[in-house]
């Protein structure tokens, strides 16, 4: 358990993790295994079936880390903005560090490739700071030869205030067959200095714990799963599928012919279930158009992206079909967003970090958050709200009541781990503003470190804090719980990220003819939201015809393909097949 304690402006910091692991079967291409706990020098473990997982912490499993310590102040001192700001997170020491390893025995054939699965879940028993004081990171390291995977979450994720005691999977590993590999993990805590008064924080007590797992977390599902209305869009998806495995490897590998799943992982509302491959019955009929479903968010809604614009355009309001689920086309999940227009450049302007952006700061500044402040509207984003405009917003049956204000993932995080660069870049100390070379973090999930090929830590549909700890990359509407509010005036609609790409089922640079979001999409290459790099032009994270994702510049034009949530109440019909769509009912 972790425990911070503020007494006035002295902060006792007492950190102890402990995990409960339990006996556990997991089905298809994972295998048997249990999990023992080890404390200090004294290991105990057990063993049963096809491999065993041990957890150790450094000396003994708590830790005493520093009393009457302040808020952390940065390094080295950094512009101010308005109100509470912080530096780079790399000008901050964490309050607490604790390091653990899982050491992990597959006995199963190394032929058959049976992944030993293991979940890090955080648990929050009790916290009375205040949302965001506290932070935290969680990396994860393995030896190059192992073909296994670690969770790295090195980019600072806020604490929120209260009680979770049901727990949230910060992510899952697992271990390919092998004796004694061992995965190590550092778990760093921060309290970093706002600027501004902290006093709020006094008198607070945290509690945490870190548990690791290979059970399935029963109570984690996207909000009113089990309680939908009949007849609602959210309760006939649960109706017509059911929750398994993923086959392949999302992010790592392409999904197989024979792959067509609905899986979970968490996002930024809890959990989100998925869709995954050759899929045939998550089509909806909405305004007029097409749509296919991509995942339900963690809060219940209902994330579509677009199948057949069935014709409709600026200057045409006629539908070319009664059944756009039914008809197929090379490029007609692209929107024709003026006249017969079905391609934009993300940005018209390419000389700086700031054109990454949905919505960008001022060029040429001498800092990351000057750069990436969301004041100006991309290319991109004036284009898909002429759209909404010209064409949505003007269909029979659609109403902006239907659509729920989610979260819109630009990453525009920069990675600050030098030792990451596959495209072997001339990197320096500063990133993210300028003409700097830099990465941003989606290539780190979908890219190895040391070259062009598909791995990396693995796809999240959680949306991270920025650079400094704020909101830039999430954008909403109006929700500021959640996201940044940045879009107001605008349209609740955007694009999908290279993450939901991932777990579609594409990877970079391999062809996938099967995954559903191929289809109607094939000779094009299109737009995803997430930034990819600035290598003397910034890149964005682009689809291509035959199923891969890849790098576009920004100044070139590529595809319009929008993305909309429908709240979890919509009514609809239909089985949610092509020739039984779910039809969403006025």
């Amino acid at each position: 358990m972790i425990i911070v304690e503020a007494n006035n402006n002295k902060i006792a910091y007492l950190i102890m993790l402990l995990a409960s692991l339990l006996i556990a079967v997991i089905g298809g291409t994972y295998a048997f295994f249990t999990a023992g706990i080890s404390q200090g020098e004294t290991e105990a473990t057990l063993k049963v079936g096809a491999g065993q997982l041990k957890i150790k912490f450094t000396n003994t499993n708590s830790i005493q880390i520093t009393e009457n310590v302040q808020p952390t102040p940065a390094k080295n001192e950094c512009t101010k903005q308005t109100g509470a700001y912080y530096c780079n997170q790399s000008e901050y020491e964490p309050v607490g560090v604790k390091t653990f390893t899982l050491t992990g025995t597959n006995t199963t054939d190394a032929s058959k490739n049976m992944k030993m699965l293991y979940n890090i879940k955080l648990i929050i028993p009790q916290n009375q700071f205040s949302s965001g004081a506290l932070k935290y990171t969680l990396v994860g390291s393995k030896e190059a030869n192992d073909n296994g995977k670690v969770v790295n979450i090195d980019t600072w994720q806020d604490i929120p205030t209260g009680s979770n005691t049901t727990g949230t999977v910060l992510g899952s590993g697992y271990f390919m067959p092998g004796e004694n590999v061992v995965h190590t993990y550092t778990l760093n805590i921060y309290f970093p200095d706002n600027h501004i008064s902290q006093d709020a924080d006094k008198n607070k007590i945290f509690g945490g714990l870190i548990e690791v797992t290979n059970d399935e977390i029963k109570d984690s599902i996207p909000k009113g799963w089990y309680s939908a209305s009949g007849g609602t869009l959210l309760e006939a998806i649960k109706s017509n599928n059911t929750l398994s495995k993923t086959i392949t490897e999302p992010g790592s590998e392409i999904s197989s012919d024979t792959e067509a799943v609905l899986a979970s992982t968490e996002d930024d509302y809890g959990t989100s279930y998925y869709f995954r491959g050759a899929v045939n019955n998550n089509f909806v009929e909405y305004a007029n158009m097409c749509w296919r479903i991509v995942r339900i968010t963690g809060d219940g809604s209902i994330k579509l992206v677009l199948y057949n614009y069935n014709g409709l355009t600026s200057t045409n309001q006629t539908p070319s079909s009664n059944i756009p689920c039914s008809v197929k086309g090379d490029n007609i999940a692209l929107a024709r967003y003026e006249a017969d227009s079905y391609t934009t450049k993300f940005n018209i302007n390419y000389t700086d970090n700031a054109y990454v952006g949905f919505m960008y700061g001022t060029a040429d500044s001498n800092n990351y958050t000057s750069s990436h402040t969301n004041i100006n509207a991309s290319t991109i984003l004036i284009n898909l709200n002429k759209w909404y405009t010209n064409v949505l917003s003007k269909q029979p049956g659609f109403s902006s009541s239907q659509l729920a204000d989610t979260i819109w993932c630009n990453d525009k995080g920069a990675v600050t781990d030098a030792t990451f660069n596959p495209d072997n870049l001339p990197l320096g100390t500063n990133y993210g503003y300028g003409n700097k070379q830099t990465y941003y973090n989606a290539i780190k999930r979908l890219v190895q470190a040391s070259s062009w090929k598909a791995g990396g830590t693995g796809p999240s549909l959680i949306c991270p804090n920025d650079n400094n700890g704020g909101k830039l990359s999430k954008f909403t509407v109006s929700d500021t719980e959640y996201g940044n509010g940045a879009l107001s005036g605008y349209a609740k609609i955007g694009l999908l990220t290279a993450d939901e790409m991932a777990f579609a089922g594409v990877v970079y640079k391999t062809t996938n003819s099967s995954y559903y979001l191929r289809q109607n999409a094939n000779s094009n290459w299109w737009w995803t939201m997430s930034p990819l790099c600035f290598s003397g032009v910034p890149s964005v994270w682009d689809v291509s015809g035959v199923g891969f994702v890849s790098r576009g510049d920004v100044n070139i034009a590529l595809g319009l393909r929008p993305a909309l949530s429908l709240v979890s109440s919509t009514k609809v019909t239909g089985t949610g097949t092509a020739t039984d769509p779910y039809k969403v009912q006025s």
